[in-house]
């Protein structure tokens, strides 16, 4: 029996080594960002980071747009990018490894703005709203028949027309508003909360023809942090006021 398992593990790690895996993410403070060392750091990537150490890979992170990241997973084999949210659409183009984290999505404003919106209907008849391209945002708004989203492959350019007064309103989630609008040159307090439209949970994605093996060791590495706390520890980390949801801790 133990040669058996002895073979096993060794089959078993030769197919998490035979497939090189090309792992790419954005730039989203606080989940994926370089700092001011010139080090890729964030929530997410020390998931990942941790996640590799326990499967016994150290395959690199790149920083790309997501609107190249996404076109590659969907297109080329072994790709891994995160952090993505998990939409019906989504849910069979790709394979996952999570929960990691549960987001809600909203329209804002500037803060002296007198705009309200109670409805997507509502939402529907501003002037201009700003969009990450082929983000969730984008693609929910997309689908529900917004004619009016100025889309961006940067998310900053977004607060930046925003105060300008070339949109109405930006599209945007409360766990990243405040590093967004940082790095963009303003306060979060220059910016509200309009109207909640959106919430979902957000993975780890890899390619439809990664190995199911490979997932199967992140996932199950993924339920090990879970257990022993490690999960926990980075969470609080860099979302020390957030609550952890039961969702996201399921294993």
């Amino acid at each position: 029996m133990f040669v058996f398992n002895l073979f096993l593990g060794f089959m078993f790690s030769a197919v998490l080594n035979a497939s090189e895996l090309t792992i790419y993410t954005e730039d989203e403070p606080p989940f994926q960002f370089v700092d001011k060392n010139g080090k890729l750091t964030g929530y997410t990537v020390e998931l990942v980071r941790e996640i590799q150490k326990r499967v016994g890979t150290d395959y690199p992170i790149k920083m790309v747009p997501w609107a190249r990241g996404y076109y590659a997973i969907q297109r080329e084999p072994n790709v891994v990018l995160f952090s993505m949210s998990r939409t019906a659409e989504r849910n069979p183009l790709f394979q996952w490894v999570g929960p990691i984290m549960e987001s809600i999505y909203a329209f804002y404003a500037k803060a002296d703005s007198d705009i309200t919106v109670s409805s997507l209907e509502e939402a529907k008849k501003v002037k201009s709203i700003g969009v990450y391209l082929n983000d969730v945002r984008d693609i929910f708004l997309t689908q529900a028949g917004f004619k009016n989203l100025d889309k961006t492959i940067d998310p900053t350019v977004n607060y930046k027309k925003l105060m300008a007064g070339r949109l109405t309103l930006l599209a945007d989630s409360p766990s990243t508003l405040e590093a967004e609008a940082r790095e963009a040159g303003f306060s979060p307090k220059d910016f509200k909360l309009v109207y909640i439209f959106f919430s979902s949970q957000s993975y780890i994605a890899f390619s439809k023809d990664t190995s199911p093996e490979i997932v199967k060791a992140w996932n199950n590495a993924l339920k090990s942090m879970k257990k022993d706390g490690t999960f926990k520890i980075i969470f609080k980390k860099y979302f020390p006021d957030l609550n952890l949801s039961e969702a996201v801790m399921i294993y």
